[in-house]
C-alpha cells in the first residue's frame, strides 16, 4: 500500500481551473497521491476501496459535494469495522465552489499548501457523524428550498457564475408554491412549515453562521422551520444572525433536536452537505452509530 495520502479530486470543480488546480495539488509536499474521478458518484466507490485496503486518512479535493460524496464511501466501511478497529479519516482540500464544511474546520481555504500542511501534522478531531434516512452527512442538510435550488442549477451555470447561480436558481424556484413540510419531534407537538434548515456546524452556505448554537461535538442537531416562503421570513433570518438571534422571530422556529422526521406534502426534495441526494421524503434524521475523525 502507497505511504502517500491519497486525495481524491474531482476535475469538474471550478473545471476553467482544473489544470492549474491539478498541477498544484500535485505540488503539494509531502507528495500526495492524486486520484482523479471520472463520473458522479466515482467518489464514493472510490473511497470506500481506499478505506478498505486501510488507508487512515483520505482526503476530498473539491467542493461540499465531493466531500460528501467521499463520506459516504468512507462510513460505509467504516460502520463494518469493529469496536477498536482503526477506522478512515475525512480530509478536505477545499477546491471546490462552494467549501462550507472547510470554512467550519478552520482550514484555509485560500491557500491549499497551508491547508495541506494542517491535513498531513496528524492532528485529528472527533465530530458528530448524522444520518438522514440511509446517507450520511457532517455540515448541513435541508428540505425544500435549499434541496430544489441545488437541483434546479446546472454544473454550467456553477462554472460561469460560481456562488451566484445559486440566487439565479434561488428566484426561480422562490416563484412556485411551496411544499407544506411537517417536522415530528418525539415528545413534542408537530411543527409546521415551507423550509427546513438543519445545520451541525454554524455556518450554511458560506461564511454567515446562521446557526449560532450549533455545535458539531454536542450531539444535537439545529433546525430553521420557515413557516412560510417569503422575503418577510428571510428578512427576520437575516435580522437574527446579525442581530438579536432567533427568539424575537415570530414566523420561525429555531430548536434543537438529536433525532426528527420531515414528511412533505406534495413530496419534497433533501440534500446533505449541499449535494442533492436521490431520494425524497419522508426522512428521517438520527445521529449515527459512528462519530467521525477528521484531519484538522
Amino acid at each position: 500500500m502507497s505511504e502517500r495520502i491519497p486525495v481524491i479530486l474531482n476535475p469538474a470543480a471550478r473545471s476553467t481551473q482544473a489544470a492549474a488546480r491539478e498541477q498544484a495539488i500535485l505540488a503539494l509536499s509531502p507528495a500526495p497521491e492524486l486520484i482523479l474521478t471520472t463520473a458522479p458518484g466515482e467518489a464514493t466507490e472510490i473511497a470506500a476501496r481506499l478505506a478498505q485496503e486501510g488507508h487512515p486518512l483520505v482526503v476530498a479535493a473539491g467542493g461540499d459535494g465531493t466531500m460528501n460524496e467521499v463520506l459516504q464511501g468512507l462510513c460505509r466501511v467504516n460502520a463494518q469495522r469493529l469496536n477498536g478497529q482503526p477506522r478512515t479519516a475525512l480530509g478536505v482540500l477545499p477546491v471546490g465552489t462552494m467549501n462550507v464544511f472547510a470554512l467550519e474546520l478552520g482550514l484555509p481555504s485560500s491557500d491549499i499548501a497551508a491547508c495541506w500542511q494542517r491535513l498531513t501534522s496528524g492532528s485529528r478531531r472527533e465530530i458528530d457523524l448524522w444520518m438522514a434516512n440511509d446517507y450520511y452527512f457532517v455540515q448541513l442538510a435541508g428540505v425544500g428550498l435549499d434541496a430544489e435550488i441545488i437541483q434546479e442549477t446546472p454544473w454550467e451555470r456553477k462554472k460561469r457564475l460560481g456562488p451566484l447561480s445559486y440566487v439565479v436558481s434561488a428566484l426561480q424556484v422562490l416563484a412556485r408554491t411551496p411544499p407544506v413540510l411537517k417536522v415530528q419531534i418525539e415528545g413534542r407537538p408537530d411543527l409546521f412549515g415551507s423550509v427546513v434548515l438543519i445545520g451541525a456546524g454554524k455556518h450554511y452556505g458560506g461564511p454567515v453562521k446562521v446557526f449560532p448554537r450549533a455545535d458539531n461535538q454536542d450531539g444535537l442537531l439545529d433546525l430553521l422551520i420557515f413557516h412560510q416562503l417569503g422575503g418577510w421570513e428571510f428578512a427576520q433570518m437575516i435580522h437574527a444572525v446579525l442581530e438579536s438571534g432567533y427568539e424575537k422571530a415570530a414566523d420561525i422556529d429555531y430548536l434543537q433536536a438529536r433525532e426528527f422526521t420531515v414528511l412533505a406534502e406534495p413530496t419534497a426534495p433533501y440534500e446533505l452537505d449541499g449535494e442533492l441526494v436521490q431520494d425524497r421524503t419522508p426522512v428521517h434524521f438520527r445521529l449515527s452509530d459512528l462519530r467521525l475523525s477528521v484531519a484538522a
